[in-house]
């Protein structure tokens, strides 16, 4: 594998699979792992993935299960990225479009599920980065939550299931938004840093057009005293296989 002079090689350590990253697209970090290991898919259903980046979700879920994904990307660069990386596993059941989430359903048809890992941040939060494809990646730039929750609704059917990492901060607007697109949330998980901590992400699901009732589950710390992986977080890394 010919790699350039700002790119590595990283051995996810987990079914033999690798991620090829550079410093014009966001890596991989702790919360699409964190996403990935909370996101349920079954071989027979189809799976949509807003704003892929790298690919790092569908390459993740592919140790799982052989299902067909669709990872949809705006930058040229990042699509690039994760073509490379699709073959460089030999996802034959991953495809990668470019184009804009906010016309997935044209795009990429309709789904059983659809996952995001999304900007986090509004322009106006703390200090943009200088370089464009991590302003898109990490602000509100390209696309908003609504334009996020608004496309992941398009793709479902009744009973279709959407998953996102989010901030916590963010958590009123994020279920006021997907209950606006008939999205209906139904699990909840906090991310706390250590135990005890204030949880700064959250996991979610929602499901469209489901009766209401969620479920909180327990929170995932990530820090135990030690200051080490917690349990979970070790299993959830596949450091103990």
């Amino acid at each position: 594998m010919q790699l350039a002079s700002d790119e590595q090689l990283v051995d996810l350590q987990f079914a033999g699979l690798q991620l090829i990253q550079n410093s014009r697209v966001l890596k991989i970090g702790t919360d699409s792992v964190l996403l990935a290991s909370f996101i349920r898919l079954r071989k027979q259903e189809k799976l949509v993935d807003l704003g892929t980046g790298t690919g790092i979700l569908p390459v993740l879920l592919s140790g799982r299960v052989q299902a067909q994904m669709i990872g949809i990307e705006l930058q040229s660069s990042a699509v690039e990225l994760a073509r490379r990386n699709v073959r460089l596993n030999g996802l034959k059941h991953v495809r990668i479009i470019q184009g804009d989430l906010k016309d997935a359903l044209r795009l990429a048809g309709q789904a059983d599920v659809v996952c995001c890992n999304p900007p986090y941040d509004k322009p106006a939060a703390g200090e943009m980065k200088a370089q464009q494809e991590l302003q898109i990646a990490r602000y509100e730039v390209a696309c908003t939550l609504e334009d996020v929750v608004r496309s992941a609704s398009s793709l479902l059917s009744t009973g279709g299931r959407f998953y996102m990492i989010h901030r916590a901060v963010r958590l009123a607007e994020i279920i006021y938004c997907m209950k606006t697109y008939r999205l209906e949330p139904k699990l909840l998980r906090p991310i706390c840093k250590n135990a005890g901590a204030e949880p700064r992400y959250i996991l979610i699901q929602a499901s469209k057009d489901a009766a209401e009732g969620m479920r909180l589950l327990p929170s995932l710390v990530i820090y135990g005293q030690d200051g080490q992986y917690t349990e979970e977080m070790r299993r959830i890394y596949h450091m103990e296989e």
